[in-house]
């Protein structure tokens, strides 16, 4: 049987059997040879927020949602459609509500409707950027790619602006070659479409690709786009809603990301 992440896609090593494997410095060089020879896996496209840096503990939210309701009522919206879509979560309101002015408006006023949701949030995600960290193991894991001639980039529902910030600010920018952010022109997850324009600009096939997140989201959206997905579950989810969602493995931190590549190697090896 091939290798379900460099050759046909198949049987898949659990969370637990790819941390009994190896660490890091441990694992064969033979192994890593396979991986960045193989030319079946090229790109890893990351989530930001709860993945790599926490920058959600540190963003109001709840005032960040009360603003969007009011924005969007205040540019006419339906109040109906606004409350049925603000019962949700919201990133769940952002995305109902783009359907919702899709059929309501023209494309250019729905997208400026949505362009005013987006910049509340900015403003609010911005407030919290510079209090922001990184994961753990996240440094570790983005050398480890990097030595080994992985392309990476990003696709986040956070603002394109202050992703990038906190990339400078944290001395990641030159890990990454591309960055999708949040856009009125792009669907965030759990659409596959920040995935797939990402994967676009890092030149890679998405069947050569992995997509590394923390949510139920980033499952949904990987497998929409039919890619493999590695998943680190933040504090607040629960691994059993990832493995319903489809997550092809489920890993503690980024610091077990290179074991875990290997390992699923190893597995039909």
């Amino acid at each position: 049987m091939e290798c379900p992440l460099f050759g046909k896609r198949g049987a898949k090593a659990s969370g637990t059997q790819a941390r009994n494997r190896y660490k890091p410095s441990q694992i064969p060089s033979k192994i890593i040879h396979f991986m960045v020879t193989g030319l079946r896996v090229e790109g890893i496209v990351f989530d930001l927020d709860a993945t790599l840096v926490n920058l959600g503990g540190f963003v109001n939210w709840r005032a960040a949602q009360r603003q969007v309701t009011e924005a969007y009522l205040a540019c006419g919206c339906s109040e109906e459609a606004v409350k049925r879509c603000g019962e949700r979560s919201l990133f769940d309101m952002l995305n109902l509500m783009e359907e919702e002015l899709q059929a309501t408006y023209p494309q250019d006023n729905a997208k400026q409707i949505q362009g005013r949701a987006y910049a509340i949030i900015d403003a609010c995600e911005a407030q919290g950027a510079s209090q922001c960290h990184l994961m753990p193991g996240c440094m570790e894991a983005l050398e480890w790619l990097r030595e080994h001639g992985f392309k990476m980039g990003i696709a986040t529902s956070n603002s394109q602006e202050v992703t990038e910030q906190i990339l400078d600010s944290k001395g990641l920018c030159s890990f990454f070659s591309a960055v999708v952010g949040r856009t009125p022109e792009l669907r965030m997850k759990p659409h596959p479409d920040q995935i797939l324009a990402c994967f676009k600009m890092l030149s890679v096939d998405p069947h050569r690709g992995i997509v590394v997140g923390d949510s139920v989201r980033d499952v949904k959206a990987a497998k929409a786009a039919d890619v493999y997905v590695i998943t680190v579950p933040a504090r607040f989810t629960r691994r059993e809603t990832l493995e319903q969602a489809g997550a092809d493995s489920i890993i503690s931190s980024l610091g077990e990301l290179p074991a875990v590549l290997s390992s699923l190697c190893l597995e039909d090896r």
